[in-house]
């Protein structure tokens, strides 16, 4: 299917399913997105950070949390939150999302950029490359701009 990509408040998507990196240390960078992610998902960030300790977080791997709506898909792309988006990393990610993605239930999924600015450019062609093959639409947002509706949905 297509992928759209688009900026605005992912948490106001229709998806059933909004996707966010994670970090194999289970914590989370410091962004407007990351802080509105903590105030609705506590529980997630908690549990997050239980794993990330735990050391149940290995990079490429994907975590599917239905506990709240939209559910939540991590795909453990980064080492720490401050180590770059390996490529081979966010790949074997996407890979377990194609396998998994299915079994796990998600219908749509609405997923928010992850890398920094450097990465983008690499992170976006990989994800449009894989997330086309998937059996669901897929919404990227490029930017979290809090409050206002995604144009292209």
């Amino acid at each position: 299917m297509t992928v759209i990509f688009t900026k605005g408040d992912i948490f106001l998507t229709p998806c059933q399913v909004i996707g966010v990196g994670l970090s194999a240390n289970g914590r989370l960078g410091v962004t407007p997105f990351h802080t509105a992610l903590h105030d609705r998902y506590p529980v997630f960030i908690s549990e997050c950070g239980k794993r990330g300790r735990a050391g149940t977080l290995p990079p490429g791997t994907l975590w599917v949390w239905r506990d709240g709506i939209p559910w939540l898909a991590g795909l453990v792309v980064q080492e720490t939150p401050h180590a770059p988006a390996r490529l081979r990393t966010v790949e074997a990610a996407l890979l377990n999302l194609w396998n998994d993605g299915p079994r796990e239930g998600i219908t749509s999924l609405a997923l928010m950029r992850f890398g920094d600015d450097s990465e983008w450019p690499a992170l976006r062609g990989l994800l449009n490359e894989y997330l086309s093959r998937l059996p669901l639409p897929v919404i990227v947002y490029d930017e979290y701009l809090p409050g206002v509706a995604a144009e292209d949905e």
